[in-house]
C-alpha cells in the first residue's frame, strides 16, 4: 500500500482515483458498473471507455449489449447500493487493495452543492464498510482553484451532468453566490448525436465530440457550415455538418435557445450573476481570476468564448475580467490538466502537513458515531 491518502473524484460519468502527492490520477474509469457479472473481455472493454455518462443505460462492447447501473446522475447520488459497489471496485480493483481494509485516509471531491445528508451517508459507508482511517470532503471547485495555483477566484466548473459557478475567497467558497446550470457535457454529446444523419452509439458520438467539437465566438447559427469527415472504429467514415460541431457547444451558452430544460441563461450569464452576488470588495478578485475546469472546457475556443461574453456584459462594466486559461496563454501545469483539476487539487491538499486537521479520523467517528456527533464534525471539517 502506498503512503499518503487516497484521492477520489467521483462524478456522474467517471471516477478518478489515485494517491496524494501524484501529479494526476492513477486511474480514470466509468462511474457505472454492469448490472450482471461481466466476462473478462467485457470488463476490459468497459474499462477502456474511461467514462459513461449518467443517463446511458447500456453500451455495446464487442457486439454484446451490456446493461449498466449508475450510482450518480447529474452530480447527485441516486443509488447507495451501487455507490457501495463502485467504491468496492475502486478500492479492490482500481487501487489494487484487494480485500483488505482501506486503512488509509480518503479525500473526496464532492459537487459544490452536495447535500449534507449525502456527505453523512458517505462518511458512514467509508468507515463502516471500508474501514478507512480518515475522511475529508472538499468542494470540487475549490480544489480546481487550488490546482490552478490560486486561493481566490471564481471557478466555472463544467462536468458531465451539471455546471457550476463558484466564487472562492481564501480557500473557501461563498455559498450565497454559488449557482448551477443543468446543462453540461452530456447535453453537448446528446445534441450532437440527435443531429447526426447516421444513427451512432452514444459512446462513439462522445469520442467524436472530443475530436471535433469547437466553440466559436458567435452563436452556432452563424457558424461555418463546412462538412467534416470522421473515421469510425470500424474504418468507415461519416460526414458531419460543421454547424453542429459548434452548435452542440453553443447550447451551453444559450441553453434556452436549444430547448434544454431547467436552464435560465447560459454559462457566461451564470458567471456574471454569480460575480454580482459577491460582496463588492471581493468582486474585483473574482473577476480577475475566472478559472474554467472540467473536461468540456477543453473544447477549443471555450475559454475565449467565456471571456468575450463576460467582457461584453454591461452589468460587469468596470471590472477587469480575466479567464484562465484564455487566448492561448499558458498556465503552468494547468492548461492540459484541467479535466482532472479537482483531483489534482485534492492531491495537493492531502499532501500538506495541515491535512490531518481537516479530516475526520476513525477514532473521531468511533467516539461520536453512536450519538451522531460525527455528523457535525464532518461538516465542520469539510473544505467547502
Amino acid at each position: 500500500m502506498d503512503d499518503g491518502a487516497i484521492v477520489l473524484d467521483i462524478g456522474s460519468s467517471s471516477v478518478k482515483a489515485g494517491w496524494s502527492g501524484e501529479d494526476g490520477p492513477r486511474n480514470s474509469f466509468p462511474a457505472a458498473l454492469p448490472t450482471s457479472k461481466p466476462s473478462a473481455a467485457t470488463a476490459k472493454g468497459l474499462r477502456r471507455m474511461e467514462s459513461v455518462d449518467g443517463h446511458v443505460s447500456s453500451v455495446s462492447i464487442g457486439g454484446v449489449d451490456v446493461e449498466l447501473g449508475h450510482a450518480m446522475e447529474r452530480g447527485e447520488v441516486i443509488d447507495w447500493d451501487r455507490m457501495s459497489a463502485l467504491l468496492e471496485h475502486t478500492f479492490s480493483t482500481e487501487m489494487d487493495l484487494g480485500g483488505e481494509a482501506v486503512a488509509t485516509p480518503v479525500i473526496i471531491a464532492e459537487s459544490p452543492l452536495a447535500k449534507k445528508e449525502d456527505r453523512e451517508k458517505m462518511t458512514e459507508l467509508l468507515f463502516e464498510t471500508f474501514k478507512v482511517a480518515g475522511v475529508c470532503f472538499a468542494n470540487s471547485a475549490v480544489l480546481s482553484l487550488f490546482a490552478s495555483g490560486r486561493t481566490r477566484g471564481l471557478v466555472l466548473e463544467v462536468g458531465s451532468g451539471k455546471s457550476h459557478a463558484v466564487p472562492v475567497f481564501e480557500g473557501f467558497s461563498l455559498p450565497h453566490s454559488i449557482l448551477s446550470l443543468q446543462a453540461a457535457g452530456q447535453d453537448v454529446t446528446s445534441y450532437l448525436q440527435k443531429n447526426l444523419q447516421q444513427k451512432l452509439p452514444y459512446h462513439i458520438v462522445k469520442e467524436m465530440k472530443h475530436s471535433l467539437a469547437n466553440t466559436l465566438p458567435v452563436t452556432g447559427k452563424e457558424a461555418i457550415k463546412k462538412k467534416t469527415e470522421y473515421e469510425l472504429p470500424d474504418g468507415t467514415t461519416v460526414s458531419i455538418d460543421g454547424v453542429y460541431t459548434s452548435a452542440c457547444v453553443d447550447l451551453l451558452f444559450d441553453p434556452d435557445e436549444y430547448g434544454v430544460s431547467n436552464a435560465s441563461g447560459g454559462l457566461s450569464s451564470m458567471v456574471s450573476a454569480s460575480l454580482l452576488m459577491c460582496d463588492a470588495d471581493a468582486r474585483a478578485d473574482m473577476a480577475a481570476n475566472v478559472v474554467v475546469a472540467g473536461g468540456s472546457t477543453m473544447i477549443p475556443g471555450f475559454a475565449d468564448r467565456v471571456g468575450k461574453e463576460l467582457r461584453s456584459d454591461p452589468s460587469l462594466s468596470g471590472l477587469d475580467v480575466h479567464v484562465v486559461p484564455e487566448g492561448g496563454k499558458r498556465e503552468a501545469g494547468y492548461n492540459s490538466q484541467r479535466r482532472h483539476a479537482a483531483w489534482i487539487g485534492g492531491s495537493i491538499v492531502a499532501s500538506l502537513d495541515t491535512f490531518s486537521a481537516v479530516q475526520v479520523t476513525k477514532q473521531d467517528y468511533e467516539d461520536s458515531g453512536a450519538n451522531g456527533e460525527y455528523k457535525k464534525l464532518v461538516h465542520r471539517k469539510s473544505i467547502l
